[in-house]
């Protein structure tokens, strides 16, 4: 039993404890609402971390439908992270894109995303740039070998054997499965550079699909003379013209995709006379997949090639990170043409 004077004082605490709880209800009930925690996106929208960062894209690239799509990409991200990112194009010039390659180095960027379209030109300045502090990654085209080859630190772009086989077994499957008898076939590929790394590389896809289906021979090469679009469409007529028991056609590259369609009305061929596919999705592409003149299109949706040159540059600088992406392989036909032509010349 507590004593008298414990009890008192026992009394005297419970009642100052329910005065002061009283106290602090009624000052919580007066005081006004606090404001709601922002939400994460908001603050994940705007990475003011990024704001000094300063990035160059050096491409082969020409003032043509595909290269307007990697900018397309390459300004989006350049937003969206806070950065500034520039774009050069050196028209298929190597000794140009050397030039253009130095010069980036001499602005000392926060990172570089180069195409490395040659197996030896990229090697050393890629070297020289990592030892002098700046990140180089590979974008578009990669060295034949990898990083085995190139001590770049990631790649962006599409797996190009493998973007080569599916073209070809696609066209030469549809053919097959029409009655064409492969072992009389003749096989046009044109290229606007075909000692270019993406042409040699693709090319190879294109035999493993001619070896799996039983054609025989090797490829017949157009050399398409470069990036201008009226030259590569001259030479690929030439030389329909000239080999009119040419029963497939195909295209490297963009530019040479893109003419193909008209090349073929050039030589006076009708829809499905010749079996013809290529690669991207450029508007001549697109309009030719549509009428007809080409069965397949391999797109490498280089729109993410831009963007990731950008993001993938930003998050090494952030975190160290070195993401390889495998952009490509999305094959087009006249069956999925929607949101391809909805966004031709722009995303896709």
């Amino acid at each position: 039993m507590y004593s008298q004077s414990t009890r008192h004082n026992l009394v005297r605490f419970i009642a100052v404890a329910v005065c002061v709880s009283i106290i602090a209800i009624a000052i919580a009930a007066c005081a006004p609402a606090a404001a709601p925690a922002p939400a994460a996106a908001a603050t994940a929208a705007q990475p003011a971390a990024g704001e000094q960062l300063y990035f160059r894209l050096v491409t082969h690239g020409g003032d043509d439908p595909f290269w307007a799509v990697v900018k397309q990409g390459m300004i989006d991200a350049a937003a969206v992270y806070g950065v500034k990112a520039e774009i050069d194009l050196a028209g298929s010039d190597l000794a140009n894109q050397q030039k253009k390659f130095q010069e980036a180095v001499a602005s000392k960027p926060d990172g570089i995303a180069l195409v490395i379209n040659n197996d030896d030109a990229w090697d050393k300045p890629v070297e020289d740039a990592l030892a002098a502090g700046i990140p180089v990654i590979g974008i578009n085209n990669d060295d034949t070998k990898g990083p085995v080859g190139n001590k770049r630190l990631a790649y962006i772009g599409q797996n190009e054997v493998r973007a080569g086989y599916m073209l070809g077994a696609k066209v030469f499957g549809d053919a097959k499965a029409a009655g064409v008898d492969l072992s009389k076939a003749k096989v046009g590929f044109a290229a606007e550079v075909p000692t270019a790394a993406y042409a040699q590389v693709r090319s190879q896809g294109l035999k493993q699909a001619m070896a799996e289906f039983g054609v025989p021979g090797e490829l017949d090469i157009i050399d398409g003379g470069g990036i201008e679009m009226t030259t590569n469409e001259q030479r690929e007529t030439a030389y329909l013209l000239a080999n009119p028991d040419t029963n497939f056609m195909f295209g490297a590259g963009g530019i040479v995709t893109d003419r193909l369609a008209t090349s073929l009305k050039n030589a006076g061929k009708k829809p499905g006379e010749v079996w013809a596919g290529g690669f991207d999705a450029a508007p001549g592409t697109v309009q030719g997949l549509k009428d007809g003149y080409l069965i397949a299109s391999i797109d490498q949706q280089q729109y993410l090639q831009g963007y990731h040159a950008v993001s993938t540059l930003y998050l090494y600088n952030k975190y160290g990170l070195t993401p390889n992406i495998d952009t490509g392989g999305y094959l087009i036909t006249k069956d999925n043409l929607g949101v391809i032509e909805k966004y031709s010349g722009k995303y896709r």
